[in-house]
């Protein structure tokens, strides 16, 4: 008689497929959630930017939010809001700048993408901020 120590071929690629199922479980729901806290830091600084906005509009002499052509990147924004205080840094990785346009003196539609795996749209006006 032989001396069985250790697991057979069997045992270890049960082990290995049952791992394999757990994976495949757990890596989307973590991406799911890693998603959402993207989007949710994204529409933080996309809040901090709209409230900047609201302080240009109450100090510009005209109480106008910023003409359709000032705002093309998100360094023109950097430059227009840094009187009224600065956008955090990390406002750059959680989303990037996609357009800006103000439809009358009282309102604008500032969009961003979300760093998220889809790149979700983020739609921002002075009184909403959806995704």
């Amino acid at each position: 008689m032989r001396n069985q120590k250790g697991f057979t071929l069997i045992e270890l690629l049960i082990v290995i497929v049952i791992i394999g199922i757990l994976a495949a479980v757990a890596i989307p729901r973590f991406q799911g959630v890693s998603d959402k806290a993207k989007i949710g830091a994204a529409k933080a600084e996309l809040a901090t930017i709209k409230n900047l906005l609201g302080m240009y509009q109450a100090e510009n002499d005209t109480s106008a939010y910023p003409a359709t052509g000032d705002i093309t990147s998100m360094a023109t924004l950097q430059t227009i809001l840094s009187p009224y205080g600065m956008i955090p840094a990390a406002a750059e990785a959680a989303w990037a700048f996609n357009t800006y346009a103000r439809a009358t003196e009282d309102t604008f539609v500032l969009t961003g993408k979300a760093n998220d795996r889809t790149r979700t749209v983020i739609n921002v006006t002075p009184t909403v901020i959806t995704p």
